[in-house]
């Protein structure tokens, strides 16, 4: 899936290849790989400082 986070200080961040979404008590956490260097990592994110996400699921080119 593709998820894109909107902070309160009006950046946007893009993740892709994102699994194991899940809220927790103060926001909510994934894996994703890292596009440009190759690694994957956990992310979490903090309510507070969150104005918004959207997510989609990836489509595979191969399916069309």
């Amino acid at each position: 899936m593709e998820l894109i986070v909107y902070t309160n200080m009006g950046r946007t961040y893009s993740f892709k290849g994102v699994k194991n979404f899940r809220f927790t008590t103060q926001g909510f956490e994934f894996d994703y790989h890292g596009v440009s260097t190759g690694v994957d990592r956990h992310a979490n994110f903090n309510n507070t400082c969150v104005c918004g996400y959207a997510m989609s699921e990836e489509v595979d080119s191969s399916c069309r």
